[in-house]
């Protein structure tokens, strides 16, 4: 009998009602995540990280704007088919998530004690003095200084740092199942960043979730995680478990990636590697592969016929035509310093 993941994403489809048309913002995404594991999702903006993050919790309105297909299944229920009722349940609950920009997440109107209670008494059956005693228990958790203070304090008396660490308390406040970390360290300093990754490591080995970790940055990809999702223009194009992903890459946008990492013992005055062009929009969506437009190894076949994602080796899955005849120098292949 095959082992049940916490989290199943099968086929994930999300569109969208545009004024230009129906367009897919994520096209069929398929992953798994396990209890204890931390999958990174790395890729530019507008790969469409954040909105299949968000499309596990269908955060988007389904009424007027958004549309799903597929399956997410989360400890054997699939998300997709749950009604209204039982997705309030699961929310911040069993699968709670951490977004980039705390400021547009805290209601800056509520006090930071109302907005963690208010959380801890919509999904636990306890009385408003003990979801006090708690919320001020996760302020000490997190490292807010002087918790019993700031939990009477309005967000925007709080730096970006303590603003971010209220988010994971309030994120953590139910003890949730599932993590969602959505760039949490993104506008933070490297200090600040280090703290809340350990933080969210912690937190993950006390309560036994999984986590899915969505990010640009390779270096924090190459500390805390144990497999790698390459997202490009809504579509995994490659998938590996950490040290294979940085020995041995094998997508052409990976690679593109890996190169664009400042390295220690460069020459200062060599250029930095960049990836030509930019993520196409959604509306103008190439033939054949996604990338070839950018992509210097690109040929005919790749500009008419679009690559499926397959298994290359070991669980490494790829979505490239000429992916065995590509790869790093040694020179190029190193594994981004940590944070």
């Amino acid at each position: 009998m095959s082992k049940q993941h916490l989290l199943d994403v099968n086929e994930l489809k999300t569109h969208f009602k545009t004024e230009s048309g129906r367009v897919t913002a994520v096209d069929g995404v398929s992953f798994q995540v396990d209890e204890g594991e931390i999958l990174g999702v790395v890729g530019e903006s507008g790969c469409g990280k954040s909105v299949t993050s968000q499309s596990i919790l269908r955060l988007f309105d389904e009424k007027y704007s958004a549309e799903y297909e597929g399956s997410v299944y989360f400890q054997g229920k699939d998300l997709l088919k749950c009604s209204k009722k039982e997705m309030q349940g699961i929310r911040g609950n069993e699968i709670a998530m951490i977004f980039q920009d705390p400021m547009s997440s805290l209601n800056p109107v509520y006090t930071i004690g109302n907005q963690i209670v208010e959380s801890i008494l919509l999904h636990q059956n306890v009385s408003k003095s003990e979801a006090y005693k708690k919320a001020i228990n996760m302020l000490k958790i997190t490292g807010i200084p002087a918790p019993e203070q700031r939990i009477n304090e309005f967000p925007h008396q709080l730096s970006g740092g303590m603003r971010q660490r209220i988010m994971i308390a309030m994120a953590l406040a139910c003890q949730p199942k599932l993590l969602i970390a959505d760039e949490p360290t993104t506008a933070l300093d490297v200090t600040i960043q280090a703290q809340i990754l350990d933080l969210i490591v912690r937190s993950k080995k006390e309560l036994g979730m999984g986590v899915i970790f969505i990010t640009h940055d390779l270096g924090v990809v190459a500390e805390i995680c144990t497999r790698v999702v390459v997202m490009y223009l809504g579509q995994i194009v490659e998938e590996a478990d950490i040290d294979t992903l940085f020995n041995n890459p094998l997508h052409p946008y990976t690679i593109g990636l890996m190169k664009s990492i400042p390295q220690l013992d460069s020459n200062r005055l060599d250029e930095l590697h960049v990836i030509e062009g930019s993520v196409p929009s959604l509306n103008n969506i190439p033939d054949g592969c996604r990338f070839a437009d950018r992509c210097e190894f690109a040929d005919e076949l790749c500009r008419t016929k679009e690559p499926e994602l397959r298994d290359y080796r070991n669980g490494q899955k790829v979505r490239c035509w000429h992916a065995e005849k590509i790869s790093l120098t040694e020179e190029e292949k190193h594994v981004p310093s940590e944070p």
